[in-house]
């Protein structure tokens, strides 16, 4: 019935028996668009952003001005209708006035002050808190923390990881908080940061007025309990998770257009191999596709023959959809929903990092690391407690062996080319080589050629150098290399003059992997300052150069020490518990091709394995005996045929001593899984090919890591799968920048990753050889599942 603030629309969608329906019972309307999409050209846009999620109509669907809004109602209203409608939207408007509230912070109850418990802690970790050097230390943090009032925060952390340590691994630390010497006292890190000479001005200094980030590593298998601790601490209505927007990026956006406008897939594959690579603070950071598309030879011949994806452009930077975030919780004095609108279905807030920030919400970020979940499930087949790993030296040869012999399957951070290429460099011998190890395989020291000169100044083959002796205090720990954020701050304060305000900019800038275009509006001011203390100025450019491509995406020290100890613990259990730690580790790896690595590793050291034993397989991997000798049995699961349903009837069954399901029964006797052979492809290849000679194959095949270079070109014979295919035009402008001219002729060529059971190696079909070799692998590739046999030379 008609009210008074009750409308009905008047909308380009309303149709003319329902205004008719609406006037006979004396309704009042007011002017309303049914708008799906900004501007009149994006009903193609909204089509391919929203898919079967799209609703177009005939009548107008964009944000419509008061002009076209007029001629879309005149169909079904008066004039007189119109203007009414029109000036109830203005009054209504103008009762619009909502305000988002900003939170104070919780304040939690506690029985102790900082300084109590700082002493407390002292105590129980052996610190000497008469010591000039802790003491002095100590007391400059906590004067910074009550300056700041943060000091509400620090009781809801340490209490919250007071609770976390008793029940779980936790992280030494991470990121900057390893640097507090207050952190430390306070169990919130496991970290003694003076030990490691780590500022604490990367963690709180005197321009911070936003709370400091101190983030935690948790067990991800009972990270849950941390949430639900929170919850009933300080009552559900009071905590939330943090919500986040997820972005359509270059590769999200080409994939799913592609996919909309059936283009190809190989030809979109094509463009994002050429993608042009921003750092997120260039000003261009969200229009890499659209530069792509219009300057690439892929982008345009992509264009030229399907102009519509360049709908892909404007999806880029564009969200696609809301969600939970991973690991950010949200504390409240007050309910959670007087401050923003809570997620019924997530329980995750309506705002994402910086909403929570401009709200002045209290935001903790409890992040699940695996390898910590590896660890609890190590420590418990060797018999061990949570706390073990905190005991043990830092500096046991065997660990450090473990690293020096490559044995790197399963060692935290060591899984990827970088860190194991430096490691495969150097002698490790100190924890601290572990530490400028993780530092340095970053892509700044990397791109800089920092990484390198280092490897030469620990091996002996180059002078330890500084671009000046007033560089040598901030780069002596590290061969005169800029290895750290830390020593980016100090350089930056000390050597060029810059505020606190500057090196704040500077130390954000660097954990946001904002690039060379932020970095130079600090370095005049620099090059000022560092002219004063002595430096010649023809030698500033060098330097500053040095730093802003360093400071494109780097490590902050503590955040290095923090991670360095997780993998020296990981390289401990691997010498002292090797089956134990391997079984955990496998248990949490559910890539078949890295679970091969490991069983190889283990196998090469006498340590042999069951894919599955029907009688002693459980739903984890496990250990067993044999013959006097330590042996791995996989889970259950491992049988091809046996989903998580299946696992827990078998589970149940035997904690119950019942017959297990017939059909599981019957597949644990029959079983077949996908690790059944530690040389998948060589066994493929004898199943399918079992005389190569038949199929005209008469060269020896030469497995990949027997492939050398040396100084005549020869041929070889590999047979793998092809990882990855890349088609690649010779003629793109980052090819012609390197060769200095383009190419005539054919342009087409395609570069390969090819694998065997050994390792793997680059191909590549060059440009002459593409229309007769390259074509048919694009088209039909199967990256990873199809076997190839390669004949080619090696330089």
């Amino acid at each position: 019935k008609p009210a008074d603030d009750l409308y009905i629309a008047l909308s380009p969608s309303a149709s003319k028996g329902y205004i008719a329906e609406a006037l006979a019972q004396g309704h009042k309307f007011i002017a309303s668009s049914d708008n799906k999409f900004t501007y009149e050209d994006e009903e193609g846009f909204y089509e391919v952003l929203c898919g079967r999620g799209a609703n177009t109509q005939t009548y107008s669907q964009w944000i419509l001005t008061e002009e076209e809004w007029r001629k879309s109602v005149k169909r079904v209203a008066t004039e007189e209708m119109i203007e009414l409608a029109l000036a109830n939207q203005t009054d209504v408007a103008a009762l619009c006035n909502a305000k988002l509230k900003t939170a104070q912070l919780l304040s939690p109850a506690h029985e102790f002050t900082l300084e109590q418990m700082c002493a407390k802690g002292a105590e129980k970790l052996g610190i000497d808190l008469t010591d000039e050097v802790y003491s002095s230390r100590v007391e400059r943090e906590l004067k910074l923390i009550y300056d700041k009032k943060f000091e509400d925060y620090f009781y809801i952390i340490a209490d919250m990881m007071q609770f976390a340590r008793e029940r779980m691994i936790c992280g030494p630390a991470r990121g900057s908080s390893c640097g507090s010497l207050v952190c430390y006292l306070l169990e919130i890190t496991t970290i003694d940061p003076l030990k490691y000479d780590l500022l604490f001005e990367r963690f709180i200094d005197i321009t911070r007025n936003d709370l400091p980030d101190i983030d935690i590593d948790f067990s991800d298998q009972k990270r849950h309990l941390v949430f639900e601790y929170m919850e009933k601490k300080y009552g559900k209505e009071h905590i939330a998770r943090l919500g986040t927007v997820a972005l359509f990026r270059p590769r999200s956006a080409i994939d799913e257009a592609g996919a909309a406008l059936s283009v190809p897939k190989w030809m979109c594959t094509k463009v994002l191999d050429s993608l042009i690579v921003r750092s997120s603070g260039d000003s261009r950071a969200l229009s890499t596709l659209e530069d792509t598309l219009g300057t690439t030879p892929a982008g345009k011949e992509l264009i030229e023959k399907y102009p519509e994806i360049l709908v892909a452009a404007k999806m880029e930077g564009h969200p696609r959809h809301f969600s939970q975030h991973a690991a950010g919780i949200v504390v409240t004095e007050t309910p959670v929903t007087d401050y923003v609108a809570v997620d019924a279905r997530t329980g995750a807030t309506y705002c994402d990092k910086k909403d929570a920030e401009d709200l002045n919400l209290l935001k903790i970020d409890a992040l699940g690391l695996t390898q910590l979940s590896v660890f609890e499930d190590a420590l418990t087949l060797a018999g061990k407690g949570i706390h073990y790993l905190e005991t043990v030296p830092l500096d046991d040869k065997a660990a450090f062996d473990v690293i020096n012999k490559g044995q790197f399957s399963g060692i935290f951070q060591f899984n990827g080319p970088a860190l194991q290429s430096i490691a495969n460099q150097i002698k490790t011998e100190h924890i601290e080589d572990i530490v400028s190890t993780t530092a340095l395989a970053r892509p700044g020291p990397m791109a800089s050629g920092g990484t390198n000169e280092w490897v030469k100044r620990k091996n002996g083959f180059s002078q330890v150098d500084y671009p000046h002796p007033a560089f040598e205090p901030y780069l002596k720990t590290t061969l005169g290399i800029v290895a750290y954020q830390e020593q980016v701050m100090e350089i930056g304060r000390q050597i060029g003059d810059l505020t606190w305000e500057d090196v704040t900019a500077l130390r954000k800038a660097m954990s946001k992997s904002l690039g060379k275009e932020y970095f130079d509006q600090f370095g005049d001011r620099w090059k000022a300052g560092a002219i004063k203390k002595g430096i010649p100025a023809e030698k500033l450019e060098k330097i500053w150069d040095d730093l802003c491509a360093y400071g494109a995406w780097c490590f902050n020290r503590s955040h290095a020490v923090a991670y360095g100890i997780i993998s020296y613990w990981c390289a401990y259990m691997k010498a002292h518990f090797p089956v134990e730690f391997a079984a955990a580790t496998l248990t949490h790896e559910t890539d078949p091709e890295k679970q091969i690595k490991t069983l190889r590793e283990m196998a090469a050291e006498g340590i042999e394995y069951l894919p599955v034993d029907a009688e002693l397989s459980i739903d984890k991997w496990s250990v067993g005996w044999r013959n006097g000798k330590k042996y791995l049995i996989g889970p259950v699961q491992n049988v091809k045929g046996i989903g998580p349903k299946m696992v827990s009837a078998i589970m149940s069954a035997r904690a119950r001593r019942e017959p297990l399901p017939e059909k599981a029964q019957k597949l644990l006797n029959n079983a077949v899984t996908e690790i059944d052979s530690l040389w998948p492809i060589k066994n493929a290849v004898q199943r399918i090919m079992p005389d190569p000679s038949a199929k005209n194959i008469h060269s020896p095949v030469t497995p990949v890591i027997d492939v050398q270079t040396n100084n005549n070109e020869y041929t070889v014979m590999v047979f793998g799968v092809v990882q990855q295919i890349k088609p690649r035009d010779e003629n793109e402008v980052v090819n012609v920048a390197k060769r200095g001219y383009a190419v005539k002729g054919p342009t087409q060529s395609l570069n390969l990753t090819i694998a065997d059971d050994t390792d793997r190696i680059f191909g590549k079909i060059d440009r002459f050889k593409f229309d007769k070799i390259g074509k048919e692998i694009v088209d039909r590739g199967r990256p990873g599942k199809a076997i190839y046999a390669f004949k080619g030379k090696v330089p």
